[in-house]
């Protein structure tokens, strides 16, 4: 069972968040969850793609994936840095394969935070909110329950 603040839900109304990784049930999940917390998501299936949709678009948090073909996120990271209009827009990095080396990396490279696979969706849900701030922080807090095993299920088959 997951909880989750109703002021960070308010935080995170109306945000634009650009989720980039390979995996197409990975993305889809992220956005699920998002989506319900009153999200905007748009999904980018690799590094390049990402990129472009940045230099289109304005969001407020990258989710990104760091091992992914065509451009690793480390790559991706590097490539974003140099977009003088786009360097500093927060990132967090999603990756099944945490290490010293990778979290030095990232840290390096300006990331937020790093979460692990298989995701917390609390921890997830938290950290957006806390870079997307709202008025909604002089309110009291409350708890709202979500179930995950409700709010995702396959398609039938």
């Amino acid at each position: 069972m997951d909880s989750f603040i109703d002021q960070d839900k308010e935080s995170l109304m109306s945000k634009n968040i650009l989720i980039i990784d390979d995996d197409e049930m990975s993305r889809g999940l992220l956005r699920l969850v998002l989506e319900y917390d009153g999200c905007q998501c748009v999904e980018a299936e690799n590094g390049t793609r990402g990129l472009t949709l940045l230099e289109s678009k304005p969001f407020d948090v990258v989710i990104l994936d760091n091992a992914m073909p065509v451009m690793t996120g480390m790559e991706f990271l590097d490539r974003l840095r140099h977009i003088s209009h786009k360097p500093d827009i927060p990132i967090i990095m999603v990756t099944g394969f945490l290490n010293a080396l990778i979290r030095e990396n990232a840290t390096r490279l300006g990331v937020y935070a790093i979460i692990g696979k298989p995701y917390d969706f609390g921890e997830l849900r938290t950290i957006v909110a806390q870079l997307c701030p709202s008025a909604a922080a002089t309110q009291p807090h409350s708890f709202i329950p979500i179930n995950m095993s409700q709010a995702y299920s396959p398609p039938p088959t």
